[in-house]
């Protein structure tokens, strides 16, 4: 399929690949200081009316998808705070839409972590947990604002370990006050349980979070740059001799354990996103986003449960957001999604989508970043060198 010059469907028809499906839960017993993601607090929480207005939703937009689903990913916010009869309600209603899941994934904070809601979650079909730990020192996550310390991290992992065998642990690295050795030990511990994957990220300052706020005041100093890199160093080869495989910027898995759903993102795959914030993408080159309005969103759609109909974008515009990707957009993403990524551009399918002008432009682009290594151009593919990750931006700026 063509549009405007642009093989937005090369490689294949992605509308009949099989998508995926996210589910934000937009509540938090407390927010870290670090954090970005839309969410308000639990003592707050409308849990029957947030799983209505979910229900409402996914029924009235369920049309959009043109692929059944292979993945499920519910993110927060915290998704392990739902009630359990909740959680239930919830996936009872969406189930007969969630036939041959591959992957069904649960962020959970270790502090929710017990028998009863393990339980709970798969036999709602969860084959996948992903423990938001961070770090194993317990005066880091005070300053992080976590509420759970090292052991309960650990105690819910061992618990977690005899309903799932397919867990994936958060780590965070350039911390307040976390030396190169402290993170050398968490990644001794993570190596040390044996997670299937590791998501490992560098401390961002982003705008409007309480860290951003106290380092500009002088109450939290950043992290030198220098520092930073040795950690992602230590990072790579730490998990490289324990066998794990680093297929992404930030994300390590053992042999046949990658994030299916995550991967969806990279390769351009459709999606649908429900509840406040959430985004969607079609696949070809349609944004959606709905606005983070919490309140908003309960009441309009609790209001419309068990209504059949179909969402209608003119009249309910101050809810979602839509933007329709031009050819540029559509290049650029593709370039900072794929570089993020072990195997990087597929040079022929970039030039079967963009044309062979934008091939040659963007090999003529990567000629002195393959010259001096830390771009590799190998079997039709452009990716990044290992040592040169932790400057890729501005290589993926060069090349966009």
């Amino acid at each position: 399929m063509k549009f405007s010059g642009v093989d937005i469907t090369a490689g294949g028809d992605v509308t009949q690949e099989r998508g995926g499906l996210y589910i934000h839960v937009a509540y938090c017993r407390k927010k870290c200081i670090y954090c970005d993601f839309f969410s308000a607090g639990a003592r707050i929480a409308d849990w029957h009316g947030y799983v209505d207005a979910l229900c409402s939703e996914f029924n009235a937009r369920i049309k959009e998808m043109a692929c059944p689903f292979r993945t499920v990913y519910v993110g927060g916010g915290t998704p392990s705070l739902m009630p359990c009869e909740e959680f239930v309600r919830l996936f009872d209603n969406l189930k007969p839409y969630l036939k041959d899941i591959e992957e069904f994934t649960i962020e959970v904070n270790p502090d929710d972590v017990n028998e009863k809601y393990l339980q709970v979650w798969k036999s709602a079909g969860v084959n996948r947990l992903s423990i938001g730990i961070q770090s194993f020192d317990d005066k880091v996550l005070a300053s992080l604002g976590r509420l759970h310390d090292a052991s309960s991290a650990c105690r819910a992992y061992e618990l977690s370990r005899r309903y799932f065998d397919n867990i994936s642990v958060d780590l965070m690295f350039g911390l307040p006050g976390q030396t190169v050795d402290m993170w050398t030990a968490d990644l001794k511990k993570v190596v040390a349980m044996r997670p299937e994957h590791i998501s490992a990220y560098s401390l961002m300052y982003e705008e409007g979070t309480a860290l951003t706020l106290m380092r500009d005041c002088g109450r939290m100093a950043e992290m030198p740059d220098d520092t930073c890199e040795k950690m992602f160093l230590v990072l790579v080869n730490e998990l490289k001799k324990a066998g794990y495989e680093h297929y992404e910027t930030s994300n390590f898995a053992l042999p046949g354990y990658r994030s299916i759903h995550n991967s969806s993102y990279w390769r351009q795959m459709p999606y649908l996103g429900i509840g406040p914030s959430a985004h969607s993408y079609d696949g070809l080159r349609t944004r959606k986003s709905n606005r983070a309005d919490l309140r908003g969103y309960i009441d309009c759609w609790s209001s419309m449960q068990g209504k059949d109909s179909t969402f209608n974008y003119g009249k309910n515009e101050g809810l979602v957001d839509m933007e329709v990707l031009t050819d540029d957009e559509l290049r650029e993403e593709y370039i900072l999604t794929r570089m993020r990524t072990r195997e990087g551009i597929d040079v022929d399918d970039f030039e079967r989508r963009f044309g062979v002008k934008e091939s040659r432009r963007l090999l003529a682009r990567a000629k002195f970043r393959i010259e001096e290594g830390s771009l590799l151009l190998e079997d039709g593919h452009l990716a990044l060198s290992e040592n040169a990750i932790m400057i890729s931006d501005s290589i993926i700026v060069d090349l966009a």
